[in-house]
């Protein structure tokens, strides 16, 4: 299930803000998902989808499209009061008030000790979801850089690399396993094409080196990829990858994408 947010930024343009916004919107969304509603908590802990920490991170969230805007040295010099994002989760359509109740209207603030923006939420739509079992290839385009590397490896993938097929898919089957419990009876009977599953690399990736937990000790620098792609894949992993995101660290704003426009 996806949505997408549209904010208007408070106060008067030019604003400035932090090229690297991303753990900052991953801190609110977590907020609101945790805090902000009891009943959404009780929806998310009945669905039993919070993991052994007590978090729900069965999301993904698209880089936000400020324009128009430019880039200088670290910041965003954004002309403009409009901005959107595609937030995505990995949840049936009952998820759908929740969401929308708890995100309509709210405000929050964006930025670092060189100054804050207020962003308040001016609309949130549910968007459709495709429907991935009859087809077989499907193209898609990143939304947000994704990071694809091994288990506790660092150094995420280029696309181009030999072997990032292989570790695209293991990381997809990692995802299946953890979250084959929520999907419906017998949904397994779909992998059957498991031995014929194929990436395909559309055009040129593009790196992106984004800082993430910046408002913490841990700050690091992680270089993923924004690219085009093409897939053919048992219908349940691409409704992970859709949904709650490809390759790694989703619920801080990697791996979100969507149909390939012909």
């Amino acid at each position: 299930m996806r949505f997408r947010i549209d904010f208007k930024l408070q106060g008067e343009a030019p604003f400035s803000i932090p090229v690297n916004y991303q753990s900052e919107f991953s801190a609110w969304i977590h907020k609101m998902l945790h805090f902000q509603s009891d009943s959404f908590r009780k929806f998310l802990t009945d669905k039993k989808f919070l993991d052994a920490t007590g978090e729900y991170k069965l999301f993904t969230f698209s880089d936000v499209i400020f324009a128009p805007h430019k880039v200088v040295d670290d910041r965003l010099i954004v002309t403009s009061d409009q901005a959107s994002l595609i937030l995505s989760f990995y949840a049936q359509e009952d998820i759908e008030p929740h969401v929308i109740g708890t995100f309509d209207n709210q405000k929050f603030k964006i930025g670092d000790a060189r100054g804050k923006v207020s962003m308040k939420i001016e609309r949130i739509q549910s968007l459709e979801v495709p429907d991935f079992t009859e087809r077989k290839k499907v193209a898609f385009r990143c939304l947000s850089p994704m990071l694809i590397g091994e288990p506790k490896d660092s150094n995420y993938l280029n696309p181009d690399q030999k072997n990032f097929d292989k570790v695209f898919f293991k990381s997809l089957m990692f995802k299946y396993a953890n979250l084959v419990k929520y999907m419906p009876a017998n949904s397994g009977n779909g992998l059957s094409g498991l031995n014929d599953l194929q990436f395909k690399l559309l055009g040129k990736p593009k790196p992106k080196l984004v800082k993430i937990k910046t408002d913490s000790p841990h700050q690091k620098s992680v270089k993923g990829y924004m690219f085009d792609f093409e897939l053919k894949s048992p219908a349940e992993l691409l409704n992970i990858g859709f949904n709650a995101g490809f390759g790694d660290l989703n619920h801080l704003g990697f791996g979100c994408c969507e149909l390939k426009k012909d």
